[in-house]
């Protein structure tokens, strides 16, 4: 749900004027380029904390406050407004002092596909492709994780369907050789995705069994790399289960003053709707509810892997929750 903000543009010289209510401000310089995004439930009160004299900023800040020239406002109804609208300019727009917000482009993927010659993939984006685990900011780790599955499960390692040698050393199940009917991939890319969502123990037991045999031979060394792939194994399935729990949709609400509440409806970490309602009228609130309901009713079906640029999105709403009164939410089933 996307609204169309109102931007205001003040000089310098007419801070006093910004309006001390919640909303994102837009530094620039005296060529209109974009310095730095921020938001506060404030605008009035933090803008003009840039201008104070302060031993604590660094020298970076102090540079860039000197080469503001004016700045752009956006108000909003209420705190929550901002922060969404601040990490999605911040995203879209890149100002060259925001440090924070701008780094989801290192977010890595586990891509499983029955149809490719491979069957698992670590990849940037989210295509239409196969089934998706993620995102995750560890790469080399992701790599780790893709060597385990490939063992466990002898999947091809080849990049072209040759007739290597790894079949013959019963290190893979032969794919190239045509041994593998599709309903036996399709079967074996639902028992690693089981494995990845924590819904099978398989992975976690067969490597298990891989260690103690090593021990039972003496081969400490060996055992001890095979228990850091168990560790990896249940730390990336922690990691999953801890996505797919976050990845629910939400009914949000917030007080703003008095009677006035402004009710939200998130799925997938976007603002899917949004109203002010006065609570004394029970008609506002039925209304809400039954056009929510509707809402509801038309997303059916299972949710996808999250984008990598909704994890600062994960981190808004859940920072929000936790630390605000005034609100309340329910988590829709």
């Amino acid at each position: 749900m996307e609204i169309d903000y109102e931007k205001f543009t003040y000089k310098l010289d007419e801070l006093k004027n910004i309006p001390q209510s919640p909303g994102v401000y837009f530094m620039k310089d005296k060529d209109n380029r974009l310095l730095y995004i921020g938001k506060s439930k404030n605008l009035n009160k933090r803008i003009k904390s840039y201008f104070l004299n302060s031993r604590d900023r660094s020298n970076k800040i102090e540079i860039m406050i000197k080469n503001i020239s004016h700045i752009e406002i956006i108000k909003t109804d209420t705190e929550f407004d901002a922060l969404f609208l601040e990490c999605k300019n911040i995203h879209k727009l890149k100002p060259m002092y925001n440090t924070l917000l701008k780094n989801y482009d290192k977010y890595k993927y586990i891509c499983l596909d029955e149809k490719d010659h491979n069957i698992i993939k670590i990849k940037s984006e989210i295509e239409d492709d196969g089934i998706y685990f993620g995102p995750y900011s560890f790469k080399k780790k992701l790599e780790t994780i893709k060597e385990i599955i490939i063992k466990i499960y002898k999947l091809p390692i080849c990049k072209k369907q040759n007739k290597c040698i790894r079949y013959d050393l019963n290190k893979c199940i032969g794919v190239c050789r045509g041994n593998i009917e599709n309903d036996k991939r399709l079967d074996i890319v639902e028992n690693i995705k089981d494995n990845l969502n924590g819904k099978s123990n398989f992975v976690i037991e067969k490597l298990n069994e891989e260690m103690n045999i090593k021990i039972q031979n003496l081969k400490f060394e060996e055992a001890a790399k095979i228990k850091e792939e168990i560790d990896l194994f249940s730390a990336i399935v922690k990691k999953q289960k801890h996505l797919l729990n976050l990845n629910r949709d939400i009914v949000f609400w917030i007080k703003i003053k008095d009677y006035k509440y402004k009710i939200y409806y998130i799925t997938s970490f976007e603002i899917n709707y949004e109203k002010i309602i006065d609570a004394r009228y029970p008609s506002q609130i039925k209304n809400v509810a039954d056009e929510i309901k509707d809402i509801i009713s038309q997303k059916k079906g299972e949710k996808s892997a999250l984008e990598k640029e909704k994890i600062d999105y994960i981190n808004i709403i859940n920072q929000y929750i936790k630390n605000t009164k005034d609100r309340g939410y329910i988590i829709v089933k």
